[in-house]
């Protein structure tokens, strides 16, 4: 993902952003901090929104046997 343009909110209007995703799979998502949000199937944890946003993006790696960033 690249965010293109990045608008601040001012008084008459909301916050405005443009992205681009480089992959037809990927796909954007928006969370508040101060919210709660239920995980999908099989884990269905509640998680604070703070949590996912401050998440990084990881692989498995089958000869350590372990998550890499």
């Amino acid at each position: 993902m690249k965010v293109i343009k990045d608008e601040p909110a001012t008084l008459k209007r909301l916050r405005r952003v443009t992205v681009e995703l480089h992959h037809h799979d990927e796909m954007l998502m928006s969370f508040r901090p101060d919210s709660y949000y239920k995980l999908g199937y099989p884990v269905e944890d509640v998680i604070y929104g703070g949590i996912i946003i401050n998440s990084e993006r990881v692989y498995w790696c089958s000869i350590g046997q372990r998550w890499e960033a």
